[in-house]
């Protein structure tokens, strides 16, 4: 007798093998032939689930948001005040994205590409960061001499640099400290440049 499909199991299967193509070799690299030969499920069945590639390709990037978003959510009910909400947000973004590489290597190929979409929760997690900020800053609990926009941007963008760079760096400076040393230096002393700027008295 032959055994069901499991529709749920094939569904992450298909998920896995995409996530895994289209951090290698982008969305205009990866074919759904690609796909169905990683994962080897049909090039029909994998329609069947997801209609299109450009429908896989949305929801391997709402997945990775989620993931990230609970990874920031989870950090956050933990804090007390606001100064330690930020630093424990702070190292729950770095962490996330230190131990994550296909988010980051899908979002360079989709800079790259061209690619404008972006997943619905991250675009969701950045506005409500947004707002956040903005309301510390109304209540003077934040330096409101920064854009809101501005202050996320000077928050997020080092940590991408940094692990992305971070091996350079090491070879061209003779760097002798180990990948989990340096990073934890520049965790640290980021939590502070950010600490002191978003509390530094307005003049």
């Amino acid at each position: 007798m032959r055994k069901p499909r499991d529709g749920q199991d094939t569904r992450q299967r298909v998920l896995l093998a995409a996530q895994e193509l289209f951090a290698a070799k982008g969305f205009s690299g990866t074919s759904l032939a690609d796909i169905s030969q990683r994962c080897g499920i049909s090039d029909g069945l994998i329609i069947h689930h997801f209609q299109s590639k450009k429908n896989l390709y949305r929801q391997v990037l709402e997945n990775l948001a989620e993931q990230y978003t609970q990874n920031l959510v989870q950090a956050k009910e933990s804090t007390t005040s606001p100064k330690e909400m930020m630093q424990q947000t702070l190292a729950a973004s770095f962490n996330f994205w230190k131990q994550d590489s296909a988010y980051q290597r899908i979002s360079l190929w989709a800079y790259l590409e061209g690619q404008t979409e972006f997943a619905e929760k991250e675009a969701l997690l950045t506005a409500g960061l947004f707002q956040e900020v903005k309301q510390l800053q109304e209540q003077g609990l934040l330096d409101n001499r920064f854009s809101p926009v501005v202050f996320l941007t000077l928050v997020i963008g080092p940590i991408h640099f940094w692990l992305r760079y971070r091996e350079q760096f090491k070879i061209s400076l003779n760097l002798t400290e180990s990948s989990d040393d340096l990073d934890q230096l520049f965790l640290n002393q980021l939590i502070q440049l950010v600490t002191e700027m978003s509390h530094k008295e307005n003049t």
